[in-house]
């Protein structure tokens, strides 16, 4: 299944410093952070607006499909920077990704039936300890084989899903995307994997950093507004209203309370729900980015190897 490269051609670990630079790009993350606000605040919407299950359902399925645009929209804007090229503009991107979700639905399909005929495969083998006979021997040596068979193609399954967006990213069909992201995987199993565990690992570091100062910067605020706003900081009743407000077909609950307590408790903490939200989506988006970037420069790295006349 693996057939790994003894090239002296392989991944340069410099496209790890090159994924840092996901963090100074301001294109990918508004798109990708715009879609995912603009999907949560339809979810909500719909949400509210129905009286059954069915606006909820509707409104998370529109979300997602608001996470999977961004995502793309973003992918196309940093594979076009991976590749050193000028970038397209925001309605560009979005355009392109709302004409590329199907295609990476129909090749994920696709990805999943190969893997599911590999288990119906797989299934009938062990099928075959049930004949009579012989066939309670072949679990000695069929078992182990499968143990490192489904291993190998555990890597494989990562790699493939984790490259299907690159490459439509880089434009390519669903036929020819399949192809790469395969032929990638199976020549160069270990080295992909390496680089995507060590994008993880950088992601992770890069949202810890972030973590460490948005907290860092919050105590600091607090600091600075303590003498002046400590009452409505530590009131008791905003704990429950940050919970009410999040709780559905509570509104009258929540207003009841806004109505009880004075102005300035009621807006320090919709300053510091504010807050928390545009931290949450910082963490989420940066650390993200990065990852994407990287995951451009590997692919574009690895086709440049294997298929180099597709560039």
């Amino acid at each position: 299944m693996f057939h790994q490269h003894n090239s002296h051609s392989d991944f340069s670990f410099t496209l790890l410093l090159q994924a840092l630079r996901g963090v100074t790009l301001w294109r990918p993350n508004v798109v990708y952070g715009g879609c995912i606000l603009a999907g949560a605040i339809l979810w909500e919407a719909l949400a509210s607006w129905g009286q059954d299950a069915t606006g909820a359902v509707l409104g998370a399925a529109l979300f997602a499909l608001a996470i999977l645009i961004g995502y793309l929209a973003a992918g196309r804007l940093l594979v076009y920077d991976a590749r050193g090229e000028r970038t397209p503009g925001i309605w560009r991107s979005i355009l392109f990704a709302l004409r590329a979700w199907p295609r990476l639905l129909l090749l994920v399909v696709m990805e999943g039936l190969l893997l599911l005929g590999i288990g119906v495969v797989e299934m009938l083998a062990f099928g075959l300890t049930r004949i009579p006979g012989f066939g309670p021997y072949l679990v000695v040596p069929l078992f182990p084989l499968a143990v490192l068979f489904n291993a190998a193609l555990l890597i494989l399954a990562i790699i493939v899903f984790n490259l299907s967006g690159p490459a439509l990213w880089h434009g390519e069909g669903v036929a020819k995307a399949l192809r790469h992201t395969i032929t990638i995987a199976r020549k160069r199993p270990g080295s992909v994997l390496l680089m995507m565990l060590l994008l993880a690992v950088l992601s992770s570091a890069v949202a810890l950093v972030i973590v460490l100062l948005l907290y860092g910067g919050y105590a600091l605020t607090l600091a600075a507004a303590t003498p002046f706003l400590a009452n409505a900081l530590y009131d008791h009743g905003g704990g429950e209203a940050l919970l009410l407000d999040w709780l559905p077909n509570l509104h009258v609950a929540v207003q009841q309370w806004q109505q009880s307590v004075s102005p300035i408790v009621h807006w320090t903490h919709s300053g510091q729900r504010l807050s928390w939200f545009a931290a949450g989506i910082l963490t989420f988006l940066l650390p993200n980015v990065v990852f994407l970037l990287g995951m451009a420069h590997l692919y574009l790295e690895a086709l440049e190897l294997e298929a180099p006349e597709d560039l």
